[in-house]
């Protein structure tokens, strides 16, 4: 039987997987158009802009995505925003050692789920710079705009007292797709130039 398949389909398999993907993911697309027929929108890039700026400052986890000699490694995190730069308070380990491979990352954030009309959602690209405390300015820059001190979640911690001080990762965001169910917005992408 497997002598005749390859016969019936002299496509290679991941071509085969790929087409069949491809039109599965058009037939999704197609459905939510008409699911959400009459109430789908395109806002002006400046106002897409804007929701996405209020959506990052509205979430607080995201999963930050890297790459390193063909490896991905996908790691949720805890970030903070001020307009379309991504800060990240990291201890190290692989991401980072990622991101000084290959500067070039992508983020991912979800807002909550109350059910598929609910879901509200971005995706990310964008070049990382990791800065240390011993960076001076910068890095007391950036961690005045984390204000680390107001997280629940650390004050707790003397963050003084861990002997490695933390770095942060920094990332400036290049291209948004947005997607929120609840506003008719449908994969609308952002580019920055």
């Amino acid at each position: 039987m497997l002598f005749f398949t390859f016969f019936l389909y002299p496509l290679p398999l991941f071509q085969l997987k790929h087409e069949r993907s491809k039109d599965y993911n058009e037939k999704l697309e197609n459905d939510f158009v008409t699911v959400l027929k009459g109430k789908i929108k395109r806002l002006p890039p400046e106002q897409l802009k804007e929701r996405i700026i209020r959506f990052l400052q509205e979430q607080k986890i995201c999963t930050l995505a890297t790459c390193s000699q063909n490896m991905p490694r996908s790691t949720p995190v805890r970030y903070r925003s001020q307009g379309l730069t991504i800060y990240i308070l990291t201890e190290g380990g692989g991401k980072v050692k990622n991101i000084r491979d290959n500067p070039n990352v992508s983020l991912s954030i979800t807002g909550e789920y109350a059910g598929f009309q609910s879901v509200t959602c971005l995706q990310a690209w964008g070049k990382a710079v990791i800065i240390k405390p011993q960076d001076g300015p910068a890095y007391d820059g950036a961690k005045r705009i984390m204000n680390l001190e107001e997280r629940p979640d650390l004050k707790n911690m003397n963050l003084q007292a861990i002997r490695t001080p933390m770095d942060i990762i920094k990332i400036e965001v290049e291209k948004a797709r947005f997607l929120s169910f609840p506003e008719g917005i449908l994969n609308q992408v952002l580019t920055i130039t």
